[in-house]
């Protein structure tokens, strides 16, 4: 990381904000990001998920991923690391620990989510990036990464199921349980 780098996390971990907005360090700056009811409880339920249907894996939100690459540490919304590699006091994860991560799309991240977060992803060698975007209704299975890019995409609609391979295992997601954002 760069000095100017180093200043800029040292802010954003200072900034107080309200729980209903958080701030993101992305290559372009800072970023306020509004969180919607849709976007937690979606996490929350993807989580529930995980916890149900991933023996020997404990389901972790809003965390950063380390080392950083490019200056860049992502912090995706959900993931999860083996039971055993699990520390309740962590606020970051080493990506090699990460089989997969979910990043649920908020208006201001949309375009973000599915191009920027899933090269940083890939090069990563993380093995599945899902993106969910509550404000559509559909997501995205990113699988396979090489030289820096998924080569694999799934697409589908909320109520259909989702098949994440994490090792010898597969997490199957109900997404008939995630939140769509209703615009008035």
């Amino acid at each position: 990381m760069t000095i100017m780098e180093d200043r800029a996390v040292e802010l954003q971990e200072r900034i107080q904000l309200p729980r209903s907005i958080r701030l993101r360090l992305t290559r372009n700056g800072m970023t306020l990001v509004p969180i919607t009811q849709a976007h937690l409880t979606t996490q929350r339920r993807i989580l529930n998920q995980i916890e149900e249907r991933l023996p020997g894996w404990t389901g972790v939100g809003e965390f950063g991923v380390v080392p950083p690459r490019e200056g860049y540490s992502p912090e995706p919304d959900v993931s999860a690391v083996p039971s055993d590699k699990f520390l309740d006091s962590a606020s970051k994860f080493p990506e090699d620990l990460l089989r997969f991560v979910v990043e649920i799309v908020s208006p201001e991240s949309e375009e973000r989510d599915y191009s920027t977060k899933a090269d940083h992803y890939a090069l990563r060698g993380i093995e599945a990036y899902l993106v969910v975007n509550v404000l559509t209704g559909r997501w995205t299975l990113l699988t396979r990464p090489e030289d820096g890019s998924y080569r694999h995409t799934e697409t589908g609609t909320f109520g259909e199921k989702i098949e994440i391979p994490v090792d010898d295992q597969t997490l199957v997601l109900d997404s008939s349980q995630f939140v769509r954002v209703v615009r008035a």
